[in-house]
Formats: C-alpha cells, sequence, structure tokens
C-alpha cells in the first residue's frame, strides 16, 4: 500500500513537473512566434514607407541631376516629405535613421529661409550651395538601407560567391 501511494506522488508530481514545463514552453514559443510574425510586418511596412521616400530623395541625388535644383524644387521636396512623415513613414523610422532624416530637413530649412532664394523661387541654386542636402540625402539613404537590410549581403548569396571563388583557384 505504501509503494502504491508512493507511485502515485511521485507519478502525479512528475506529470505536475512536466505541465510546468509543457505551459512555459509553449508560452515561450507562442511568444516567440508572435514576435517574429510582428517583426516581419513591422519590416514589411517600414520597407513600403521607406520606398516612397526613397522616391522623394531623388531630385537632390548626387549624380544623375538632369536640371538645376530651384527654391521651388526644395520648397516641393520639404513639404512631400513632411506629408510623407506624418501621414506614411514617419512612425517606422528606427532610432539609426531618425537623426539622419531630421538633419537633412534641418539642411533643407536653412536653405528655405534664406531670403534672397526666396525672392528668387525659380532660378537654379548652385551646386556649392545644396552640397550639404545632398550629401545628408545620401547619408539618410544609407541608413534607410541599412535600417531594412537591403545591403546586407545574404547567407545564401555568400556561400554562391565562395563556392564560386573556391572553384577559380
Amino acid at each position: 500500500m505504501a509503494d502504491t501511494i508512493q507511485s502515485v506522488l511521485i507519478g502525479g508530481f512528475g506529470g505536475f513537473v512536466s505541465a510546468v514545463i509543457t505551459y512555459f514552453s509553449t508560452r515561450y514559443k507562442t511568444r516567440l512566434e508572435l514576435t517574429v510574425e510582428y517583426e516581419k510586418e513591422l519590416q514589411k511596412s517600414r520597407l513600403e514607407a521607406y520606398k516612397k521616400l526613397w522616391a522623394m530623395l531623388e531630385r537632390l541625388a548626387r549624380f544623375g541631376i538632369d536640371k538645376p535644383v530651384t527654391y521651388e524644387d526644395l520648397r516641393q521636396i520639404s513639404n512631400a516629405t513632411r506629408i510623407w512623415y506624418f501621414h506614411d513613414g514617419g512612425i517606422y523610422h528606427t532610432r539609426a535613421s531618425r537623426g539622419p532624416y531630421f538633419h537633412r530637413k534641418e539642411l533643407l530649412q536653412l536653405l528655405l529661409d534664406d531670403e534672397n532664394l526666396a525672392s528668387r523661387p525659380m532660378d537654379a541654386i548652385e551646386r556649392e550651395r545644396l552640397k550639404p542636402v545632398v550629401g545628408a540625402g545620401s547619408t539618410l539613404r544609407t541608413t534607410l538601407s541599412d535600417d531594412i537590410g537591403t545591403k546586407r549581403q545574404s547567407w545564401l548569396w555568400a556561400l554562391v560567391i565562395r563556392a564560386e571563388f573556391s572553384r577559380e583557384k
């Protein structure tokens, strides 16, 4: 009889420990799956928002500007990026991309506050005056790329390159 009670107690305790372990492991797994899903959706939304901002940065790109930039162009770019920030993408900025975004906006605002430029809104602005904004745009694009991981080499592509390199030797 004592052996039976002892067996029941040991079995019951083992079942209880097993239930507790199952509960916490299931809870951890569920939390992990929810976190992964959240991060996946966040990255997808961030990518869509950043693509819109990326296109707005084209007019002040370092290379391939097709026509002179005017004060009116700067005003339109500033307005478009402000609207983007409050309606589309500002909420998706990471700590890393927020600084470069606002640094570029500050540099752009310095040009917009220039009364001499404002008095001639359709005149071309010298490239030299645009260099700080253009450089800040380049930094911002790099940060956006880092945020969404588009400039990271995939592990699969790295294996292919390594295999090709090894074959050439």
